[in-house]
């Protein structure tokens, strides 16, 4: 059920569900900043501490990689891991982060990982490098809809 102004009688902000009050705005806002800061932080940290290779877009040093030059451990299942986890947390923190540089390098990371379970493909550059090609488009493709 909604109020005049638009609200919903349903939604409890977090003074009303701590101290039983609707719409005290220095409550809710305190928690905002609290979990905000919390997210990003937890994020800097996993990034930090496990992959630093996971901060940014990763599009340069893919398309480094993509111009023949290997980084060691830039598209690794670490990296990819904490790529899985520290994007969902700076979004959830409100920062302003792209989805499209992150989404190339997640999928380039299993378009590495990928080859590696057939010998064939394990052991050719050329067609590695190919299907991190194919891979990159496909994070473009997943990105843009």
């Amino acid at each position: 059920m909604h109020d005049i102004d638009g609200s919903c009688d349903d939604f409890w902000d977090w003074s009303f569900a701590i101290f039983g009050v609707r719409r005290v705005g220095i409550v809710n806002w305190f928690f905002y900043i609290l979990f905000s800061t919390l997210f990003a932080g937890a994020c800097a940290i996993i990034v930090c501490l496990l992959s630093p290779y996971a901060a940014g877009s990763g599009t340069p040093e893919l398309k480094t990689i993509l111009g023949g030059f290997m980084i060691d451990g830039f598209l690794g299942f670490q990296t990819f891991v904490v790529k899985l986890i520290g994007l969902p947390l700076t979004v959830a923190s409100g920062l302003a982060v792209g989805k499209e540089g992150p989404m190339i390098h997640v999928a380039c990371c299993v378009g590495n990982m990928f080859p590696m379970m057939f010998p064939k493909y394990a052991r050719n550059e050329g067609r590695k490098r190919e299907i991190l090609s194919a891979a990159s488009a496909a994070g473009v493709a997943v990105a843009f809809g």
